[in-house]
């Protein structure tokens, strides 16, 4: 049963139980109004690279710390971070089934300036949601929504790079990756490793 209505936050290139979640979801809020929050999936993502898991960070304007609104976090271009995140992504995935399918469409987010953290990763949600066919209701907070003013599924937060902080408890099935012959399974990376793997098929696990 797909849930009513789900708040979360805009991820980068968001985990693969992020977009588990999105798939349930009727309608989708995204919260651009809470203070940001360090060590998230806000600005950060994780693949499986040649040496093993790679996390990808978005680097910040300074003073975007904790205390910030989402909406209001800007990017910082002071080091080539996108030349670096893009080259991270070809040496890690050209070997999988599907890169050469998807790279060009992925690649356009890596030319444009976005100015704010939002704008970005709201980004990644509709090409990754253009490449599964996937329509997805999408709306915005107009203002800060607590937990206990929120009538559906509050999803914020539950999905979290750090283990002990992760509070999202479904077990996700293992599925081909490219390193595996030499590699451990990594489980809930970011939705572009099973995208570059499964393709198509991703859909189907998502939903499973």
């Amino acid at each position: 049963m797909k849930n009513e209505i789900l708040l979360i936050e805009p991820q980068y290139w968001g985990s693969i139980s992020y977009f588990k979640e999105l798939v349930s979801a009727n309608n989708i809020v995204l919260d651009i109004h809470s203070n940001f929050q360090k060590g998230t999936y806000r600005n950060r993502c994780k693949i499986m690279g040649p040496n093993g898991l790679l996390s990808l960070s978005v680097p910040l304007v300074k003073g975007n710390g904790q205390h910030s609104i989402f909406n209001q976090v800007r990017i910082s271009y002071s080091e080539n971070w996108r030349k670096d995140h893009w080259q991270s992504l070809v040496s890690s995935y050209r070997r999988s089934a599907y890169f050469e399918f998807y790279e060009e469409q992925i690649a356009l987010i890596y030319i444009n300036d976005y100015e704010f953290l939002k704008d970005f990763n709201v980004a990644s949600l509709k090409i990754v949601s253009e490449l599964l066919r996937i329509p997805f209701d999408i709306k915005f907070t107009e203002n800060y929504i607590s937990k206990d003013s929120f009538e559906g599924n509050d999803a914020r937060d539950i999905i979290h790079p750090t283990a002990r902080k992760m509070k999202y408890s479904y077990e996700l099935p293992k599925y081909p990756q490219v390193f595996m012959d030499r590699m451990d399974f990594l489980s809930d990376l970011s939705i572009l490793d099973i995208l570059f793997n499964l393709g198509p098929r991703t859909v189907d696990y998502l939903r499973q």
